[in-house]
């Protein structure tokens, strides 16, 4: 196999010093400045199509800024937005960067709102953008922890127990129709925006991802990191100009749903205003707007591209195809990318994690579908290096397998307040992924599976140590291990295995019950961490050393449930 056949990125590591040396916030005015009424992100929901234009974007969030800095945030100041894709979550997220401010997301998934108290603790934030519409779960279940000292209908004054630096909660009323956030920000005096105190080394960005005990980490980024992401990212796809067009799936806030080719090129991205009424048919509608757009790269998570890929219904009716679809986050298999030239022209995986960004890529499309073997990950990006090693962190062969360490710029510059994590990031420079893996004789990177036991479900990587905590304490529980079950569309569905106490009698309905009652309901399917399977073992199996053998049990389960 020549290593051209299944490689798209640049050949050559050229990407224009003037770029490295710029901030987000200066990238944000240069577009709002630049052909200002061309499209920037264009929004579709049941009410509606709606278009910020790039100088509609700027003035919006220039703004926003000026609320921002009006109440007290300085640059560098943490301001946590909780908040949907929407126009607004734009004009916030932009805002707060044209403040010189550093934008964490915000999620809740635990129903006692622990999980971004502690977040918000942690990154020492000042201010929170939340919607306080009273349909808003979120709202509902933060404001227990949070006095609102003020009575500004806008930014009042706040504290907070739990968060000591928290000064401020921004509304931002997004529920559609009656969202007035955007109404409401202030005027400005002049058509002036002061450049924020920023460096291309400053922390702009805190990614929150998944953690072991259900608490998420904090991953930091750098505007020089994520523009150099933003650059790699526009050349694989080939995203470089107005002309081209973006839909994206992923939340804002992840490093998934950041704005790169805007940033980088300016080319417009499509989302879907999930503030608005939700549909009734979710991949249905994510495919008519890529249609009716007519995308050049549809950006999916790998269970959205499996979801739509085994709905024929969808996309054959449409008698329209697609020229790129962008996917990652697991491995793709083979026998899904039979549909290549009739759901897309290519196929596009991408390597990469919150912590490095794009690390490698591999397109697959008709004439090259025959070199592509199962869990290929693809040829490093210019300017990543990669090396398999042993458990010594010894260096390995061509086709051996070991742990994948990546070193690259855009690694993250850090954990706040993770120092576990912290050694994942080694002297030299190089990134402990926890993938397993190796690289094949053509330097094409394979990524067998995770160093741990995580378990890959849709667009989350669930660590099940903090669920089998809250399961131990339901009553007649003995002994309980979540593990990962096959499943064609989310890679991986969950399964509870569960050993009860001599005479007691529960079902599965009564450990489902149990864990949704401390699980925020009403989220998505996919990101549900609510077993799918329930199981109950008179034994768990054990290794020679007596420890428990989650590899074993897991094979267990799906011999049980007959998905081998």
């Amino acid at each position: 196999m020549a290593e051209s056949v299944l490689r798209r990125s640049c050949d050559t590591y050229n990407m224009e010093e003037s770029y490295r040396y710029e901030t987000i916030a200066d990238r944000i005015m240069f577009w709002g400045e630049t052909d200002p009424d061309t499209p920037a992100f264009i929004f579709w929901s049941p009410n509606g199509r709606y278009v910020l234009s790039r100088g509609g974007v700027f003035e919006l969030a220039s703004r926003f800024a000026l609320r921002l800095t009006h109440q007290g945030v300085q640059p560098g100041d943490v301001v946590c937005v909780c908040i949907p894709n929407s126009p607004e979550r734009v004009v916030v997220d932009f805002g707060v960067q044209l403040a010189g401010a550093v934008s964490m997301n915000g999620q809740i998934l635990r129903s006692d709102c622990q999980d971004i108290i502690e977040s918000m603790r942690k990154a020492k934030c000042k201010v929170l953008v939340i919607d306080p519409d009273e349909t808003n779960q979120a709202w509902e279940m933060i404001r227990n922890h949070i006095h609102l000292v003020s009575e500004d209908p806008h930014m009042p004054t706040a504290t907070s127990v739990g968060v000591p630096t928290l000064t401020n909660i921004a509304f931002c009323k997004t529920r559609k129709p009656d969202s007035v956030f955007i109404e409401t920000l202030p005027q400005r005096t002049g058509r002036t925006t002061n450049k924020p105190i920023q460096n291309p080394t400053d922390v702009a960005y805190i990614f929150a991802t998944s953690g072991t005990t259900g608490y998420s980490k904090l991953v930091q980024h750098t505007n020089k990191s994520l523009m150099l992401m933003s650059y790699r990212l526009t050349e694989a796809t080939g995203l470089k100009d107005k002309h081209s067009k973006n839909l994206s799936i992923a939340p804002f806030g992840w490093i998934g749903g950041f704005p790169a080719c805007y940033l980088f090129s300016g080319c417009p991205i499509v989302l879907i205003d999930d503030a608005a009424e939700a549909v009734a048919d979710r991949l249905q509608y994510i495919w008519d707007v890529a249609c009716k757009e007519d995308v050049t790269v549809c950006t999916l998570a790998p269970f959205q591209f499996m979801g739509i890929l085994g709905r024929k219904d969808i996309w054959e009716s449409s008698g329209k195809k697609l020229p790129m679809i962008l996917t990652g986050g697991q491995p793709l298999h083979k026998e899904y990318l039979q549909t290549i030239g009739k759901l897309a022209d290519c196929i596009f995986g991408l390597y990469a994690s919150t912590e490095i960004g794009y690390a490698a890529g591999i397109a697959v499309s008709a004439s090259n579908l025959g070199c592509y073997k199962d869990n290929m990950a693809g040829f490093l990006a210019p300017g990543v290096e990669a090396k398999i090693v042993d458990s010594k962190l010894a260096s390995v062969g061509k086709e051996t397998r070991g742990e994948i360490l990546i070193r690259t710029e855009t690694i993250t510059s850090g954990y706040i307040e993770a120092p576990s994590k912290q050694t994942a990031i080694l002297p030299e420079g190089w990134f402990r992924t926890d993938d397993v893996g190796y690289m094949d004789n053509e330097g094409c990177l394979i990524v067998e599976g995770r160093c741990s036991d995580a378990i890959m479900h849709g667009s989350y990587i669930i660590y099940p140590t903090w669920l089998e905590q809250k399961l131990a304490k339901c009553p007649g529980i003995k002994q309980n291990c979540f593990v990962p079950i096959p499943d064609k569309v989310l890679h991986h569905e969950i399964c509870a295995c569960v050993q009860l106490e001599e005479g007691v009698r529960l079902t599965k309905d009564d450990v489902i019950n149990f864990v949704r009652g401390d699980i925020v309901d009403g989220v998505r399917s996919d990101m549900s961490v609510v077993p799918k399977y329930v199981l109950f073992f008179d034994t768990f199996p054990v290794t020679k050393t007596f420890k428990l053998d989650r590899k074993e049990l897991a094979r267990s389960a799906q011999l049980r449930l007959q998905l081998e």
